[in-house]
């Protein structure tokens, strides 16, 4: 558990909290390149704070505050012309750099558009996503390059939805391997050959209780999840392999696809999730299309599923025995358990076992880094010591029982 002091360090991402501070120091994913559409800004939100981001005419996207910098009105409803905003108040016409180009209110040969600006943001884009650096004041580090970005279109599928809960919440789901046993267990079969009831993947081991071992490394950590397999099981062991690349993302093997998934805090209490299924092989046994967003969206990334009608949960499938859960879709009973715990869980009343070994990691690294970050300076977690983002793929399958599960990280890395 964590004490509630250590809770609100560690969940808080407001402008003014330590670990709001920190979060602005790395790159951060303000919306899938799908979402920006030229002659339409869109609003954004992360870490309580509200831009606009905007593609223009170049193809090129530019993310601003929101308010034009005159007298507050949303740049959401600005005009797009060219590769600048004009406010529809009094026609500023503000370009990507922030830099106020028109002020047609103002008299004639006024020097006054010299003098105001607003803050721009810098904004990479790779891989069917936009990234964005909030930390202004202090120099860019190098993107997140993540192998992902290198592979063809069609071998790639990007996703988004909004969880209403705290960013943690929804992480900690995306570390804990051992709730896919019981929460998933409709949706994933664990051993013997796959049945049309088996939505996602076949997995050849249904041990509920795997072995965690985790490791440091200079991005964050990364655990061997060790279970016995179903087949010869005095000879094998059955490995997962997953990353977590600070601040809040996983990077998770699902057969011959990678599911990277991203979770940006919108504020203390909504979340949005970046799925990046993809396949370094030109022919995946699966396709990176079979996974989508399900239920209906409402606008947001979020659905209709929720606390008011228990997130569509059908108690008449688990009567019958044709749902574990009642809820369905794998995305849908991560959101409905997450969601379940309130919009900020307080950890001071939990009691963690074994099976949490790689959430008590993540924690622990998250919050001495955010320490170190506010009292003495330090560089943010995976910011002071470089790495290869491209380098980081998870991977799960058998190796000789007792081998170390490091060894699995040697087979089929990425072109």
């Amino acid at each position: 558990m964590l004490s509630r002091q250590d809770n609100e360090l560690l969940c808080r991402v407001g402008p003014d909290t330590p670990m709001g501070k920190m979060l602005r120091r790395y790159w951060l994913p303000v919306a899938m390149s799908r979402e920006l559409v030229v002659g339409t800004p869109k609003r954004v939100r992360m870490l309580g704070e509200n831009f606009v981001a905007f593609r223009g005419d170049d193809g090129v996207v530019g993310v601003l505050d929101e308010l034009c910098p005159h007298r507050g009105a949303s740049l959401v409803l600005a005009r797009t012309e060219g590769c600048a905003l004009r406010c529809l108040y009094h026609g500023w016409k503000v370009d990507r750099s922030g830099a106020i180009l028109e002020m047609p209110s103002e008299p004639e040969g006024s020097a006054f558009a010299a003098k105001v600006s607003t803050t721009a943001y810098p904004v990479h884009e790779a891989g069917g996503l936009v990234w964005t650096y909030l930390g202004a004041l202090v120099p860019a580090p190098p993107v997140p390059d993540f192998a992902f970005a290198h592979v063809p279109d069609g071998w790639r599928a990007n996703t988004k939805f909004r969880t209403d809960c705290n960013w943690v919440q929804s992480l900690e789901g995306a570390i804990d391997t051992s709730h896919s046993n019981y929460l998933h267990s409709s949706d994933i079969q664990f051993g013997g050959a796959k049945s049309p009831q088996a939505r996602q993947t076949v997995r050849p081991s249904n041990d509920g209780r795997p072995r965690i071992f985790t490791e440091d490394t200079a991005y964050g950590f990364r655990y061997g999840a060790i279970r016995r397999p179903t087949v010869d099981p005095e000879i094998n062991q059955y490995v997962r392999v997953t990353h977590f690349v600070a601040p809040f993302t996983a990077i998770i093997p699902l057969g011959d696809l990678q599911n990277v998934q991203i979770f940006l805090p919108i504020d203390d209490e909504h979340t949005y999730q970046y799925n990046v299924k993809c396949s370094f092989i030109e022919s995946p046994t699966r396709s990176v299309n079979e996974f989508g967003d399900i239920g209906a969206s409402d606008g947001d990334y979020g659905t209709d599923r929720n606390r008011a009608n228990n997130w569509g949960q059908d108690r008449a499938a688990m009567t019958a025995g044709t749902s574990f859960t009642g809820v369905d879709s794998i995305r849908n009973q991560d959101s409905a358990v997450q969601e379940s715990m309130g919009p900020l869980y307080d950890r001071s009343k939990e009691h963690l076992g074994a099976s949490d070994t790689a959430i008590l990691r993540m924690r622990r690294r998250m919050l001495d880094s955010v320490r170190a970050f506010s009292d003495r300076g330090d560089a943010p977690l995976g910011l002071g010591e470089p790495f290869d983002y491209g380098a980081l793929v998870g991977r799960e399958g058998m190796l000789p029982l007792g081998e170390p599960w490091q060894n699995l990280l040697a087979t089929g890395a990425p072109a």
